[in-house]
């Protein structure tokens, strides 16, 4: 996630306050410089927050807190900004910026402490979130992995999987192997297994992707994104590479599930297993899913960096106020700042996504019921042939049931958290707005 922060030049400045306080970094921030390939109509400047969110700065606010080093005062940074930027820029200027901007951000405060960091919270984010595999791990295998983002050993991988896949889906073989998986308890158990190491393969192509372009990978984890259980990678670090480094990152994913494809094929090449050809054509569907942009997957990601915009999500209220007719708007101007093309490219993301979130929430919302009921039945006729499983000794039917009844209930508790996640943040815009109602005037 990126934030963007709006241009101070017109902000009314208090005056007649002391320039030798001293202002500090919060602990934690990191300053990633500027964000290259950027779609904006001036440059951007990136900063690493604690809470591993990197935050988009205008040109004067990052070179104000690159001067915050706990040593200097007001008034010393006062004198390097305005050497920098050619116009006179005062201690209370400072200040401003410090207590107005960079203080509600997370970045900077000129107390020892900030009473309450900001910490990122989007609506469409990961819950019941744990750490898999932590970063100096992830850093190894980055290492690791990193030379298969080789261009020679990347043009191979790609002509061995178009060759594969048409050997794949024109000799049978395909349709034998899904119809004796299916069939086998032990074979879909193996499937599902493969499955998961692939997901798994799929974030070490993308900490390897942001080793290989010059950054450090964060830890890998897992969660429930809206109402998918998934893995994660902290990347963050890759917004201080150009374009073409954040494109690997984002591609890397979906490079390793093609790797990971064709050694599945080789293998069943080799050996006839037909769980290896079964799972090297489910990975494909991986690969459709996470190319779609309407989610913060792999497509979004991609599309974001292409475009040259960090932060997609954070321009629909701006883009949609800026669609709307004048009366209707509540800010005259929406601010997007984005050049032509730019600004035409997010638009078009917006009108696509907002239909798509809106009808898919709704339509689930609305079959609830009975898809739970649905689910419920499915639970008792599955818990019967997991007790009967049991008592004969197959262990393996044991596990596919336990596997496929704990999956049937994750959508719907990834539905819950999303639900309650609305509910809150309603709540919370109800409340603020009632006392901004009820405050008094002041003279």
């Amino acid at each position: 996630m990126a934030a963007g922060v709006p241009s101070p030049k017109h902000a009314a400045i208090p005056l007649d306050r002391s320039g030798s306080d001293v202002p500090r970094l919060v602990d934690g921030v990191q300053l990633l410089g500027e964000y290259q390939g950027s779609a904006y109509r001036e440059p951007r400047f990136l900063a690493y927050r604690p809470d591993e969110q990197a935050v988009l700065l205008t040109p004067l606010l990052y070179d104000l807190l690159s001067r915050i080093d706990g040593r200097r005062d007001l008034t010393e940074i006062a004198e390097l900004v305005s050497a920098r930027h050619g116009e006179p820029v005062t201690a209370d200027g400072v200040r401003y910026l410090i207590e107005e901007k960079l203080e509600p951000l997370g970045l900077a405060a000129l107390h020892a402490t900030i009473d309450k960091v900001p910490v990122a919270d989007p609506l469409l984010s990961l819950a019941a979130r744990g750490v898999l595999l932590p970063a100096r791990l992830v850093r190894v295998i980055a290492r690791i992995f990193a030379p298969l983002h080789l261009p020679p050993i990347v043009i191979a991988v790609l002509a061995a999987l178009l060759t594969l896949d048409c050997w794949m889906f024109t000799s049978g073989h395909a349709d034998g192997a899904i119809r004796q998986t299916v069939a086998d308890p032990g074979y879909m158990l193996l499937t599902i297994g493969l499955m998961l190491v692939g997901t798994l393969f799929h974030e070490w192509g993308h900490a390897s992707g942001c080793h290989y372009g010059g950054a450090r990978p964060g830890a890998i984890g897992f969660g429930i994104y809206v109402v998918y259980p998934c893995f994660y990678t902290n990347v963050t670090d890759a917004y201080r590479l150009n374009r073409a480094g954040r494109l690997r990152t984002d591609l890397g994913g979906i490079y390793f599930n093609a790797v990971f494809i064709v050694g599945l094929g080789c293998g069943y090449l080799a050996s006839g297993y037909a769980p290896l050809l079964a799972g090297a054509i489910l990975v494909h569907g991986q690969i459709i899913q996470q190319l779609m942009p309407t989610l913060r997957m792999d497509g979004y990601y991609i599309v974001a960096d292409l475009v040259g915009v960090p932060n997609l999500f954070a321009l629909i209220g701006p883009i949609v106020q800026g669609l709307l007719p004048r009366g209707r708007r509540t800010h005259p101007r929406p601010q997007v700042n984005l050049r032509p093309f730019a600004r035409r490219v997010v638009t078009a993301w917006v009108l696509l996504v907002i239909p798509f979130l809106a009808g898919g929430l709704t339509l689930m919302v609305l079959r609830a019921p009975t898809y739970i009921g649905i689910a419920w039945q499915a639970t008792a006729t599955r818990w019967a042939v997991i007790e009967q499983a049991f008592t004969h000794g197959h262990i393996a039917t044991v596990l596919l049931y336990t596997f496929a009844t704990t999956m049937l209930w994750l959508p719907w508790i990834g539905l819950g958290l999303l639900l309650a996640r609305i509910l809150k943040r309603a709540t919370r815009a109800v409340t603020r707005r009632r006392g901004q109602v009820t405050e008094p005037a002041t003279a």
